[in-house]
């Protein structure tokens, strides 16, 4: 990281050194919006230049620079007040940050999930291969390593599972439940409904494993290991491909965190919120969200943050395309009001008029 100033024309009144060290001290706010990028791939500057106008008063022109290795974000400001303009331009750039960093991170998000989604496509004929031909260990190790997509779901439903006391925390694992949907998609493949996507039958299976584990009593440990990790035990982990031009996504960290922005679009959030740290950002999200009812507490994850669309909600939830849709409305509304309570957001006309 650098941040640099650049005065000109500026002597006195205020001096070099005070402006510096206002700037200094307000670009704090964006330095905490960065804190996950590496130091040396992003530079702040301010460039200001002082001049005089007719009636002789100093007018001052100033310009804030955030340069990104996924863009460079610009705001230019002119007054009087050059404490005032350093302030102005210390706000806009924040705000560009925080849309900037989510537009980039969905758009990552986005061509990872369709590769997850054409990878599947592209197996589904081996896969019915195997099955046809009773090639289990085959089909395991086809399609073990696919299932990566449901990985970030099922550890956000075991989550509210937990905070609501359903499960002891750790008692099951991602991979437990990744592991019970392949041995279902064994057992069903051939019997699969044929319209649905490979991608939304295999979420539907997920939600029946979860559904069993919530109403079994007591469950049962280790039956996974005989029935199914023997197989699949030594299988590589699944990576995702990345592409030249997304070479900075896994080095920034990107991944399928949940943020407000994904659940409350367009809101507006508050210093206290930019202070907490990403992992107590994620917890304070998760104990909002499970307090949504199931259906719409699901309907809202699979739209906002998996990338189904309400038709294979539908489906997945056996409903209206239209149910669905009045759904995720209503749990971002409600989840707006609590955020605005606990003064995680502002409000929507409060953060209009700071536009």
């Amino acid at each position: 990281m650098s941040i640099h100033v650049v005065l000109e024309g500026l002597q006195e009144q205020p001096t070099r050194a005070e402006l510096e060290l206002y700037w200094h001290d307000k670009v704090e706010r964006i330095r905490r919006l960065l804190k996950r990028y590496p130091e040396d791939l992003y530079e702040l500057r301010l460039t200001v230049h002082a001049s005089r106008k007719n009636d002789e008063s100093r007018f001052y022109e100033a310009r804030g620079v955030v340069r990104l290795p996924t863009g460079t974000l610009v705001c230019h400001r002119e007054g009087k007040d050059v404490f005032a303009l350093v302030d102005e331009i210390v706000d806009n750039l924040v705000r560009q940050v925080k849309r900037h960093r989510e537009l980039v991170r969905k758009d990552y998000l986005y061509k990872r999930k369709n590769r997850a989604r054409r990878d599947l496509a592209a197996a589904e004929p081996l896969l019915a291969q195997d099955k046809q031909r009773g090639r289990r260990e085959g089909f395991f190790r086809l399609l073990r390593p696919l299932l990566h997509f449901l990985s970030d779901h099922a550890a956000r439903e075991l989550r509210v599972l937990e905070l609501e006391g359903v499960l002891h925390p750790g008692e099951v694992s991602v991979e437990d439940v990744l592991d019970e949907v392949l041995t279902e998609a064994w057992q069903r493949f051939d019997r699969r409904p044929k319209q649905v996507a490979l991608h939304v039958w295999l979420t539907e299976l997920l939600h029946e494993v979860l559904d069993r584990l919530i109403k079994q009593e007591p469950r049962e440990h280790g039956s996974l290991e005989e029935e199914v990790l023997e197989t699949v035990e030594d299988l590589p982990v699944h990576e995702v491909a990345v592409g030249e031009d997304e070479w900075w996504a896994a080095l920034l960290g990107y991944s399928e965190t949940l943020t407000l922005e994904d659940l409350v679009p367009d809101c507006e959030t508050t210093a206290e919120w930019d202070t907490l740290e990403t992992e107590a950002q994620r917890e304070q999200i998760m104990q909002l969200v499970r307090r949504l009812p199931t259906r719409q507490r699901q309907a809202l994850l699979l739209f906002a943050v998996e990338d189904y669309d309400p038709a294979e909600i539908a489906l997945l939830q056996n409903r209206s395309e239209e149910e669905v849709r009045r759904d995720i409305d209503a749990a971002r509304e409600q989840l707006r009001a609590w955020l605005v309570e606990s003064k995680h957001i502002l409000p929507a006309e409060q953060a209009a008029r700071e536009e």
